[in-house]
Formats: C-alpha cells, structure tokens, sequence
C-alpha cells in the first residue's frame, strides 16, 4: 500500500532528525490550492506526504512539495512552482508535477493523470519527443519516497 510506504518513510525520518529538513504540517486547504492552480488531482500518497511533510530533504535528498500559497513568489523545493516554470520554460505536460531532481538536469515527476500506469517518471527537459523524454520510474509515489529514503539512509 502506497500510503503505508510513506509512513515507513517518515519512521525512518524521524530516526535521523539530525539529517532532515522537511517544512512539516500543511493544512488540507494548501493542498487543494495547489491541486486547482495546477488543474491536478494529487494521488492520494503524494497528498499524504504533502500533508504530513510539506516538501524538504534528508542526507542530501531532496523532495519537492508545498510550502506557502505563494506559488508565484517561491523557489526549490516548491513543486507547485517549480511545476508552473517547467510548464512555461519546458513544455512540460499539464498532468505531471515535478517532484525531485536527479542531478544531472533530469526531474522526476509525478503523473496526476487518472489513467497513468508509471505514476512515477524520470522527465529528460531538453528532449522534445515525449515517448523519449519521460521514462518510467516507479509505479507510484509512496514506492518511491519510502525507496529514496531507504537508499540514502542505509
């Protein structure tokens, strides 16, 4: 179950407090902000750690999510306007969010589409054909996250 990966993820969080950064608690009415300024309906993982963590990073990995309604005026880990930029500047699909990064100029994003079967990509920017610029990554949010933290910390 999808949620339940994110809460082992956050269990793991709070064992390494000293290594983490995250903006914490959002208040549902934030979220729903961010759903209708990016016309997306966030999977129900990804609500749950926006919830619960808002955006942040641990040992070095970073996750992009929600930290004020001023989506305009904001920058990293901000997804909400990170995702309004790439879509300007990049052409990037209305059903996708951006998430993370790789490092190496590549994004993962989230698929918000309801018939989205990889609902975790790696997003190439600079590529112009979809089928080459996104790649399947994970099958959804909450594999991800708690895979990311479990990576980083072990």
């Amino acid at each position: 179950m999808s949620i339940d990966n994110v809460r082992k993820a956050i269990s793991i969080i709070n064992q390494h407090q000293e290594e983490a950064d995250f903006e914490g608690v959002k208040e549902e009415s934030l979220i729903a902000l961010a759903e209708k300024i990016l016309d997306v309906e966030f999977p129900d993982s990804y609500r749950f750690f926006l919830k619960n963590l808002g955006c942040g990073d641990i040992a070095g990995q970073e996750f992009y999510g929600v930290i004020k309604a001023d989506f305009i005026n904001s920058g990293i880990p901000d997804a909400i306007w990170l995702t309004i930029k790439e879509r300007q500047e990049s052409n990037l699909p209305e059903n996708y969010v951006v998430i993370s990064s790789t490092g190496d100029g590549d994004y993962v994003v989230l698929d918000c589409s309801n018939d989205g079967k990889n609902k975790v990509l790696l997003w190439a920017p600079g590529i112009k054909v979809q089928k080459t610029a996104f790649k399947p990554y994970y099958d959804d949010f909450g594999d991800f996250f708690y895979d990311q933290i479990a990576t980083t910390l072990n």
